[in-house]
């Protein structure tokens, strides 16, 4: 009889435990959904850098913290150089350190990188001199293997919908030995590269395209310079298309199927 009723207060101790431990979880759940909304509505108001997130700190206030990890790319073409030859494991570090330095905080090694900038996309290294020949030939190079690009993100199925009559009537016009087959992939990098869909790229939206390429061609960046005959930090779809060899029916076409 005693171990029947032990049984039963077991079970019944059990079977409580376990309600509470249940209900002591949900309401961590709850606490924790409560206080991710609260962070969210704190920070709605809060813009941090892109070095930053936002937090609440001890008083409950928002304010924006320097990120605390930063995942390793493990890919030596995702470091990046910096304008000071300073070699990082990635954007996010680079970032990171910044930020440490702007909030004088002790994991801050370079005072220096608060005015850093990236300059481009894999280990520091010497680059070269882009020639006057060098520059010279360039855009016909350039003209290939945007061509090359356009075809082979056709083909991994990675290119957006709205291009793909632009990479079928390219196939056409190589087959049949047209000689500006590259047209349209010169018309998609613009498009491409004009995020605000204003008929200019500025340099900010030129800046990612210069670091991924510039390891590879270091002519990329004194060619695009070039290219801004008005010199007003931006390359219009008329000076791009000046720059590439376009002509006026080209740039027509440009402009309209670029604003879509």
């Amino acid at each position: 009889m005693a171990s029947k009723v032990y049984i039963v207060f077991l079970v019944t101790f059990l079977s409580c435990y376990q309600l509470l431990t249940i209900h002591a979880a949900l309401e961590v759940e709850v606490d924790t959904k409560d206080e991710t909304l609260n962070i969210k509505d704190q920070c709605s108001n809060v813009k941090c850098n892109e070095n930053e997130v936002c937090i609440l700190n001890k008083n409950g206030e928002a304010e924006c913290a320097c990120i605390t990890e930063c995942e390793d790319p493990k890919d030596k073409r995702l470091m990046i150089c910096t304008k000071a030859n300073h070699t990082y494991t990635s954007d996010c570090e680079f970032y990171r350190m910044q930020c440490w330095c702007r909030k004088n905080d002790e994991h801050c090694t370079r005072k220096d990188a608060v005015t850093d900038m990236i300059d481009y996309f894999g280990q520091c290294q010497e680059l070269g001199v882009c020639t006057e020949f060098e520059l010279e030939v360039f855009p016909k190079r350039m003209k290939e293997w945007l061509g090359a690009i356009l075809d082979t993100l056709f083909i991994r199925k990675d290119l957006d919908s709205k291009y793909e009559t632009l990479v079928n009537e390219a196939r056409k016009m190589k087959l049949s030995n047209t000689e500006k087959w590259w047209r349209n992939a010169v018309l998609w990098e613009f498009c491409e590269l004009d995020k605000t869909h204003d008929n200019s790229v500025n340099n900010e939206e030129l800046a990612r395209f210069i670091r991924s390429l510039k390891v590879l061609e270091h002519c990329i960046q004194p060619f695009l310079d070039q290219c801004d005959a008005d010199k007003d930090n931006k390359i219009s779809s008329d000076e791009w298309g000046t720059c590439l060899g376009l002509d006026k029916n080209d740039m027509a076409f440009l402009t309209t199927f670029c604003s879509h």
